[in-house]
């Protein structure tokens, strides 16, 4: 069944809401019962106005119950704002106070006191707890089970119906009737049974009386239900089952022989003591005359007589089991029932009235209820920045003794805490200010003495704790704090830790740590340790100290602060190496200054301090061998040469300086330096032709008048910038042109044929060439040049034969075709060779290295080097090869051809002038004999004027290496090192490879030396018009090598091809009218052998 409670708060009138002397009000408040907890009952302020009657706030106000005792402390609370609240919800039937009472009334008393003034004040209030209907009418027990004999007659009681209890009270909630209704058997018209009415002294009791005789024949079960119900809405029922079983019987009920009895007994009677015995009897035999004694439940005052008395079920002895106390009136009321053992048991009841006497002087009872917050065993809580005259407790004494034995005088010594007295007790209260850090807590005894014979006293002791106020703000341990960090710190990381103390203690003591402002987010502050992080990474090169606050508060209210300074020092690590003002310095200096001269400085900065920010300048190790960067880098950055430079050695030099600083560890800065050497004028032009051995040449007379006839040549190993410079050499001639016949071309040295000459016979003419450099002070060579114009008949020549027409259109069909099946056929070739040596390289090395080749014998194998694609002694290289119209020869028969001799030198009787001469001497050569004559199909320099010009000058280069030229007779130009010659001014330990192998290295001698002027020996561009050279086998272009090796020599000299080099096939050509020949041999590098990686080639061959 849905329960709806519906509950209401009356607020009876107040009683005696009259202001009195005594100060003292009447409240009365209604309440339902069951309502939850925290129902409010009432405000006292309302009722009563005391606020606007005493003329102080409701806030000042404290309302305290005067006596902390039970039930009413565990029944209701009070609020600051003087409001009544429940503390539990209530059942009625549940408080000891109000069971099996018509009505449910609670009586205390309220203490007012004021923080703001001594006021002190009471208030007597009432609640009264209606009762709602919320229990059922319950038997107990529910069940039960009569054997009947079939004797039994008509209107014969069989049972007694104990009462249902319900355990709502008032109006029409308690149980108002029974009914009994028959369940077996079921469907008869009418009932054997029935239930009546009996009435006797306490209560109206109900009897199962037989309407008829019993006939075990005819019925042998009966089953009745009795239906109890209150009066109550809803209505509530409670149900009792009665089995009655028929066989055959108990027809006297138990007789006290007193039915009310009164006993006075002492206050002090001892616990076990009897002092009364029920007497009773019964006429039946047997089980059914044997008589139990037993006080009668749910009666009135039941928990009160079952604490403190109880009776013996079989003698009907009642004996004290508790500690009696003296109420003044105050009577039990017992009820003992006597029952009977029979199947169906009679009872008899009677009552015992107990009234406790006082007896003797009691000492007095002292109790206290605490104002301020009660901790419990006799200690109390006060703040310490409490008002004088404040009250923290109310002493009640209680003496029940009469007469002079019951007055009572309390007092108490202490300097703090004094006593006031009240009508039924005395309140204590403050009489000196409170300080917690002087004085924590303070010992408080008082002692009540009545005033009789003998004196009796009590003592009460108890203990003030003084409660901390925030009224001391946090302290820093220091007012200043200096810390240090490296720069390079680790974020959460802790820098310092700070303290602050406060004297308050608990939340007003304990202290949180705070960055100021909170706005800086550069640290954190652990909020309990004090432990100063940082969130960021300090730079000393951008900031070398920082300063920032912090700030200590308290969890008071209001909380307290202070703050404290903290310094920080930012120490400075290593962690910025030197850093050059440049990244590329670029100095020059003139080539033959002493050892020692100064070039230049480098300069670097270094931002961190002391040890990290000194550094030294040093050239870095890669480039420490003096061989070969001919510089010395000082501590502080200057640069000085070695030795003399020759800038027609190297006119550069390129190497990495280092600045490293003297940290721990050290940090290294890189600048990479450019040195240029500034060319002087310290060589001169040196011919190549006219030369000693090869200086004449012979034209016919009908030579057409412009025609070059002869290119002089010469160079110069001075500096030659487009065409400007001390190494620009020019031509002249000095003697011997007598008439302007010839004309030589300052610049490019090709010789003209100006005016017409009538000779009738063959005749020499004798010129004095003349080179000169274009140096400030000008260095200059001379040679002879004999020119033999030879006497021709041109009228023979001239006449014409009419079939040179159609045979030379058929030679040039022929020509044509034959060139055209060639080209083809190559092209062939030359794919197969290419697919041929890329199977080759997977496994073999170069040829002229593989075992059992011509060349293997000759050629040293290079040392072990790394690589950057392979690994040393990788057979994975290309095959290079040299033939002479494809015949395979040796290095020795190479060096035979291009020098004259097996081992590469030239003997002394080759040469007249140029074996000895030294490229830096400015002496003439003196002319020498004709060594041979030259005609057209085999001179020596007579190139055109377009070969001369179609040359680019570029001196960019990177190493030069001093060689000494040679033109040999079989038409080969060599240039070779005069390494065993030390009547040579030049160092013989300097050479091309003479360099680390990380270095590169560019150096060659181009075709020009073949084909055009010296000028553009030393030249790095080479695109060479070849339109007046015919037959010339012209080398492939192969990629630099690079590299250096003590045994890296090709007998005493060394043989140079280097990139876009081409080697013509002739040393010098001339102008023929026919067509161009040459009478020197061909050799040729098979262009289809070379691969672009050249790695594992001879170390004594540079390309």
């Amino acid at each position: 069944m849905e329960r709806i409670i519906v509950s209401f708060l009356t607020f009876a009138s107040v009683m005696a809401s009259v202001w009195t002397q005594q100060n003292t009000f009447f409240v009365t408040f209604h309440l339902m019962e069951d309502l939850p907890n925290n129902t409010l009952i009432g405000s006292l302020e309302q009722e009563i106005g005391l606020s606007a009657k005493i003329n102080d706030s409701l806030p000042n106000l404290k309302f305290t119950f005067k006596k902390k005792e039970e039930p009413i402390i565990s029944l209701f609370r009070l609020s600051i704002s003087s409001q009544l609240f429940t503390n539990q919800v209530i059942d009625r039937e549940k408080v000891s106070a109000c069971q099996y009472k018509p009505q449910c009334v609670f009586n205390f008393e309220i203490v007012v006191t004021s923080n703001a003034s001594s006021y002190f004040g009471q208030i007597n209030v009432q609640v009264n707890v209606t009762d709602v209907n919320d229990h059922s009418p319950k038997f107990d027990p529910n069940f039960i089970r009569l054997s009947l004999p079939e004797s039994t007659t008509a209107n014969k009681s069989v049972y007694r119906v104990e009462p249902a209890q319900d355990y709502d009270t008032g109006g029409n909630n308690s149980v108002q009737s029974y009914e009994l209704n028959q369940i077996t058997p079921s469907g008869s018209a009418s009932m054997d049974f029935r239930m009546e009415e009996i009435r006797s002294i306490s209560e109206v009791s109900r009897n199962i009386l037989t309407n008829v005789n019993l006939d075990y024949e005819r019925e042998q079960l009966y089953v009745y239900h009795i239906l109890a119900r209150d009066g109550g809405n809803p209505q509530r029922t409670g149900t009792f089952t009665l089995e009655v079983i028929v066989v055959d019987e108990n027809d006297n009920s138990p007789v006290f022989d007193k039915s009310q009895a009164a006993v006075t007994i002492e206050e002090y009677t001892a616990v076990n003591t009897p002092f009364y015995v029920f007497h009773a009897s019964d006429k039946d035999s047997g089980k059914n005359g044997q008589i139990e004694f037993r006080f009668k439940k749910f009666q009135e005052q039941w928990q009160e007589i079952a604490t403190l008395f109880s009776i013996h079920n079989e003698t009907g002895t009642v004996k004290v089991i508790g500690n009696l106390k003296y109420e003044h009136g105050k009577v039990y009321h017992i009820i003992v029932e006597a029952t009977d053992k029979g199947d169906i048991p009679r009872y008899a009841t009677a009552q015992l009235d107990v009234t406790v006497k006082d007896s003797g002087n009691n000492a007095p009872k002292i109790n206290i209820n605490f104002l301020s917050t009660d901790q419990g065993n006799n200690t109390v809580s006060v703040s310490e920045d409490a008002f004088l005259e404040q009250a923290i407790a109310i002493v009640i004494v209680e003496d029940s003794d009469t007469g002079p034995n019951g007055e009572v005088t309390c007092r108490t010594f202490n300097t703090f805490f004094g006593l006031q007295s009240l009508d039924d007790g005395y309140k204590v209260i403050i009489q000196h200010y409170l300080d917690r850090e002087t004085q924590s807590s303070h010992h408080i005894k008082i002692t009540c003495a009545d005033k009789g014979t003998p004196v009796l006293d009590s003592v009460l002791e108890f203990t003030v704790n003084v409660l901390d106020a925030n009224d001391n703000p946090p302290k820093f341990s220091q007012f200043y704090y200096n810390a240090k960090v490296n720069e390079t710190n680790n974020r959460g990381k802790e820098i310092i830790q700070v303290l602050a103390t406060d004297k308050d203690i608990g939340k007003n003591g304990q202290i949180s740590y705070f960055i100021e402002p909170p706005t800086d987010n550069r640290f954190s502050i652990g909020p309990e340790t004090g432990i100063v992080t940082a969130n960021v990474d300090f730079d000393r090169e951008q900031s070398v100290h920082i300063t920032f606050t912090v700030r200590a508060t308290d969890h008071g209210t209001p909380p307290q602060n202070t703050t404290a300074n903290i310094w920080l020092d930012i120490e400075d690590v290593n962690d910025n190496p030197p850093n050059f003002l440049k990244a590329n310095f670029v100095f020059s200096v003139d080539e033959n200054l002493p050892n020692g001269s100064f070039v230049g400085a480098v300069q670097a900065v270094d931002k961190d301090e002391g040890k990290n920010g000194e550094f030294d300048f040093s050239i870095s190790g890669d480039y420490s061998n003096k061989s070969v960067i001919p510089f010395t880098v000082s501590p502080s950055g200057e640069i000085k040469t070695y030795e003399s430079l020759d800038r027609e050695f190297l006119n550069r030099y390129d190497f990495q300086v280092l600045a490293v600083d003297k940290g721990d560890p050290s940090l290294t800065g890189t600048a990479h330096v450019t040195i240029n050497i500034n060319d002087k004028n310290d060589n001169a032009p040196i011919f190549i032709f006219p030369s000693t051995d090869n200086h004449t040449i012979i034209i016919p007379n009908t030579t057409p008048l412009e025609s070059i006839i002869a290119s002089i040549q010469a160079y110069d190993l001075d500096e030659d910038t487009n065409g400007y410079g001390n190494g620009k050499v020019m031509f002249y001639i000095d003697g011997g042109n007598e008439g302007g016949i010839f004309y030589l071309n300052h610049d490019t040295g090709s010789l003209h044929f100006r005016k017409a000459v009538s000779v009738a016979q063959d005749y020499t003419f004798h010129l004095k060439i003349r080179a000169r450099d274009n140096g400030h002070e000008a260095l200059e060579a001379k040679r002879d040049l004999d020119i033999i114009v030879k006497y021709m008949n041109a009228t023979a020549s001239s006449i014409p034969d009419p079939n040179d027409s159609d045979k030379n259109i058929l030679i040039v069909v022929i020509v044509v075709c034959v060139t055209i099946v060639v080209s083809v056929a190559l092209i062939a070739l030359i794919c197969m060779l290419r697919r041929k040596n890329e199977d080759k390289m997977k496994d073999d090395g170069p040829p002229f290295l593989a075992s059992g080749s011509p060349t293997s014998a000759l050629y040293d194998r290079p040392p072990a080097y790394p690589y950057q694609n392979g690994t040393p002694g990788d057979k994975s290289r290309p095959r290079v090869s040299f033939s002479k119209e494809n015949d395979t020869f040796t290095k020795q028969q190479l060096m035979e051809k291009m020098t004259g001799h097996p081992n590469g030198r030239n003997e002394q009787g080759k040469y007249t002038g140029h074996n000895q001469q030294n490229p830096k001497s400015h002496t003439e050569e003196s002319p020498s004999e004709i060594s041979g004559e030259t005609i057209p199909s085999d001179s020596g320099h007579g190139g055109s004027e377009e070969d001369f010009n179609s040359h680019n000058h570029n001196n960019n280069m990177d190493k030069r290496i001093p060689l000494q030229p040679s033109y040999l007779k079989n038409g080969v130009f060599m240039m070779q090192e005069p390494i065993n010659n030390h009547s040579n001014t030049l160092p013989n330990e300097r050479r091309l490879n003479s360099t680390s192998s990380n270095l590169p290295v560019s150096k060659y001698i181009d075709d020009s030396l073949l084909t055009s002027s010296i000028n553009s020996l030393w030249s790095d561009n080479h695109t060479v018009n070849r339109q007046n050279s015919c037959n010339v086998q012209k080398l492939p272009t192969i990629p630099a090598w690079t590299g250096y090796h003590q045994g890296d020599r090709m007998n005493d000299s060394l043989l140079f091809y280097s990139k876009d080099t081409t080697l013509g096939s002739h040393s010098a050509h001339s102008r023929d009218d026919d067509e161009c020949t040459t009478t020197s041999g061909s050799y040729t590098i098979n262009p289809d052998e070379i691969d672009d990686s050249f790695d594992n080639r001879p170390r004594d061959m540079f390309v």
